[in-house]
């Protein structure tokens, strides 16, 4: 690879570092737990994110390996309740734990003596499965966790645990602590165990004086649930109630605190090993009679339907933002085009992504000049927005992009009335054309891998003559089909293996770099420790690959020999590409500082 070349990979870490940002968008959630006039202890929470239909509730009775039988929430797939991706669970004995994330920055925090702590034997998938079908009481999940630690994570959340002796226990990555004699705890998106402040978070005081005032129980806890419920943009997906003592359970939907889905966990277990689709419990709900409505008659009928319905003003406005945002343009499904009309006019017309699929919606309708004039009326309203109108305004003029690099087409379906690709640009202006019998686009796209899929008349497809690829992250999500297109990258993956010489012989050292096996730039993934001053990994890489090292967290980023040049106060990345002779890398000082 040459120079300029590798210059320009350089230049597009240093923007994904500085614009685009190094940590996910996480999501926020509000836990608490408290002991009640008898002694009973109850735990709750809010499951708070950008609302997610795929949800689930799965059950574990117990085994041979397994002293209890327990039960775990996840979302996007029934799988991840069996990893480290559960969301939260409880068990028969009466332990209860969830998470928050810290701080809705999702800034990362240094794990306290990290390399004194362990690998799990079975992995980091095994670690909550081991948690609740083998212990009852938070002293000894605490007790777990300062001999073992993830390999993978863990230094952007908390988890929240209480048991039904009236135990309760907060672990971060900063420590943990644990709380006898205590009438309740709270935690929502701040870190406990470092001591931070609130962060301003509203949830938190409104938590904390309701059970400070009124009985501990089921009443207030659903009041709880209910003040502290989201309704934005970050939309509060399902709430739950425990009672430790006695295994009732109360699971909420979509912001209904009148209906809930009630249960035990003795019932539960009794059924044997399921996972329920949380959605198909709430047959009666608001939000399926709408979607249900939507998809027999149509989106105005929906909208009626809807709009006569009691509802508060929060849940009005969370089911609004789930039709118009997660069915109309997640899902691509035009026929809810009637909810995001709605919603700009009575929420927030600043909402740009619903103003393009407004415009797009008017394109496939035949009305081009009507879909500039929102585009352009919409940058007027917002004159400071990213949206690209000329580009976008091209392609409703049948042009496709300058300087396109990438070409995509789908064979087949002469007869569709539309055709997006998913997965590019944010998915803004993204419609094909159809040209010599079939669905063309060309597109100009940033260096990198783009993952893309067709969708046809709001359904997802997959073309017959372009290669599929199953692809897995190292969260251990479920893999995920999709086409793949490459812009500077090869297309072959590389066996590489990264080593690095440390200063200390106590060193822990992580990755982050540019791929998804990489993390995408979350500094979660641990060297294998070879010697006292050498580390090293060993993956199969897209190349050029870019990284950087940290111990854990971007406050304690590696400076590496030979790559002390800052742009604008920020490190380069290090880049491994098809020329790379293979050296060992050196970290002449660790750039530490407190969190801010």
């Amino acid at each position: 690879m040459n120079k300029s070349t590798r210059n320009k990979y350089l230049k597009l870490g240093l923007f994904t570092f500085l614009c685009l940002g190094i940590i996910p968008q996480v999501e926020a959630c509000t836990i608490f737990c408290g002991k009640d006039a008898n002694g009973q202890v109850w735990a709750g929470n809010n499951e708070d994110g950008i609302f997610n239909f795929k949800t689930y509730l799965n059950v574990f009775p117990k085994t041979v390996d397994a002293k209890y039988g327990y039960y775990t929430l996840s979302l996007n797939s029934a799988k991840n309740g069996a990893n480290q991706n559960a969301q939260g669970g409880m068990n028969e004995a009466g332990l209860f734990f969830d998470f928050n994330a810290l701080d809705a920055s999702g800034k990362q925090y240094p794990i306290k003596d990290l390399e004194k702590k362990k690998s799990f034997p079975g992995g980091d998938h095994k670690i909550y499965e081991h948690i609740l079908g083998t212990f009852d009481r938070v002293e000894e999940v605490v007790a777990f966790f300062e001999e073992y630690w993830f390999d993978i994570g863990f230094n952007t959340v908390q988890m929240h645990l209480a048991d039904k002796y009236g135990g309760f226990a907060m672990i971060g990555p900063s420590g943990s602590r644990i709380l006898t004699n205590e009438k309740y705890q709270v935690s929502t998106n701040f870190s406990i165990c470092a001591n931070d402040e609130t962060y301003g978070c509203w949830r938190y005081p409104i938590a904390v004086e309701k059970l400070e005032n009124n009985p501990i129980g089921l009443k207030t806890f659903t009041d709880i649930c209910e003040s502290t419920a989201r309704g934005d943009d970050v939309t509060t997906i399902y709430s739950s109630i425990q009672n430790l003592n006695t295994g009732e359970i109360w699971f909420y939907y979509a912001l209904d605190y009148e209906n809930p889905y009630r249960t035990t966990i003795t019932q539960l277990l009794t059924k044997g090993r399921k996972s329920y689709y949380i959605p198909s419990l709430y047959s009666n709900s608001e939000l399926t009679k709408t979607i249900h409505i939507l998809e027999e008659k149509g989106g105005e009928t929906a909208l009626a339907y809807f709009e006569k319905i009691p509802l508060s003003p929060k849940q009005r406005e969370g089911l609004l933002t789930i039709m118009a945002y997660h069915v109309a343009e997640v899902q691509n499904n035009f026929e809810a085009i009637p909810f995001v009309q709605h919603y700009l006019k009575t929420i927030t017309p600043e909402w740009r992504s619903l103003q393009t699929f407004k415009a797009t919606w008017q394109y496939f309708n035949g009305d081009s000049q009507q879909a500039i004039k929102t585009l352009e009326d919409y940058k007027k309203l917002v004159p400071e927005t990213g949206l690209d109108v000329t580009r976008i305004s091209r392609r409703i003029h049948g042009e496709f992009d300058e300087n396109w690099n990438t070409e995509v087409e789908l064979n087949g379906y002469q007869d569709a009335k539309y055709v997006l690709v998913k997965g590019f640009n944010r998915n803004v202006g993204n419609f094909l054309f159809k040209r010599n019998g079939k669905w063309i686009g060309k597109f100009k796209l940033p260096e990198g891998i783009h993952n893309y899929i067709f969708v046809v008349d709001g359904k997802e497809v997959f073309d017959s003559k372009t290669p599929i690829k199953h692809i897995t992250s190292i969260f251990a999500e479920e893999p995920f089909k999709t086409h793949q297109a490459f812009v500077g990258m090869s297309e072959e993956k590389y066996r590489t293996t990264i080593r690095v010489k440390v200063p200390n012989k106590e060193d822990v050292v992580h990755i982050a770099g540019n791929l998804k096996e990489l993390s995408d730039w979350n500094s979660v993934l641990k060297l294998k420790k070879v010697s006292d001053y050498e580390r090293e990994i060993t993956l199969d890489l897209h190349l050029p690959a870019q990284f950087k090292f940290t111990r854990g967290t971007w406050l304690s980023e590696g400076i590496a020999k030979g790559n002390e040049t800052k742009v604008d106060g920020v490190y380069m990345p290090l880049t491994v590409d098809l020329d790379w002779s293979g050296e060992t890398y050196e970290i002449i000082n660790w750039k530490d500082r407190t969190v801010d």
